[in-house]
Order: C-alpha cells, then structure tokens, then sequence
C-alpha cells in the first residue's frame, strides 16, 4: 500500500463526518444515530456542557490527516497545503448543493 492513502482516507472520512446536506443535517449526525449513538454527549441539564461526537472525531480525523499529508508530500509538492485545504472547503460548501440536486431528481 502506498505511504499517502491513509492519510487521504483520514481526510475523506473527516470530511464525511463534518458535511451537512441540503436539510442542514449532518452526515456525521445521521452516522452515529443509524448505529443507535447519541451524536451528543453530556449533561441535557440547563447550563451544562455538551460535545458533538460527529465534530470532534471529524476535526482530529481531519487535522490528522492534513498533517500527515502535509508532512508526505510537502518536499515534492510545496503547495500541498494549500490545496488540500481548498478543496476541503469546496467539499463542504459544495455538498448540500450536490445533495439538493440529487434530491430534485
């Protein structure tokens, strides 16, 4: 197996996690309740904390896997970083357009 491909897949599952579709609903959201979990964590009281599994498994995934991308590739292509995080971006702005489309069809 290539040295790079884990790392992409990193990014990609991220990226999978933090979407949202055209119904403002996260792919992460829709992940963890089709395996019977809770996205959210905490206390429901008044005032207390509560963290979003989807949000905090997806930004480590994701700063993981830039990184380690990042620091692959970054001697053969310097502009590596750039890239990459264009086209997370486009990904997650794209997406509910994407899912919008197909749900018209």
């Amino acid at each position: 197996m290539k040295k790079g491909i884990p790392y992409f897949l990193m990014i990609l599952a991220a990226l999978v996690l933090l979407v949202q579709n055209h119904q403002d609903v996260s792919v992460g959201d829709m992940i963890f309740s089709s395996l019977g979990l809770d996205p959210w964590i905490g206390s429901s009281a008044p005032g207390s904390t509560r963290y979003h599994l989807p949000v905090i498994a997806g930004l480590a995934l994701l700063v993981a896997g830039i990184f380690g991308t990042v620091r692959l590739y970054r001697a053969k292509y310097p502009r590596i970083l750039s890239w990459i995080l264009l086209a997370c971006i486009g990904i997650i702005y794209a997406f509910p357009l994407v899912t919008r489309l197909i749900g018209s069809l």
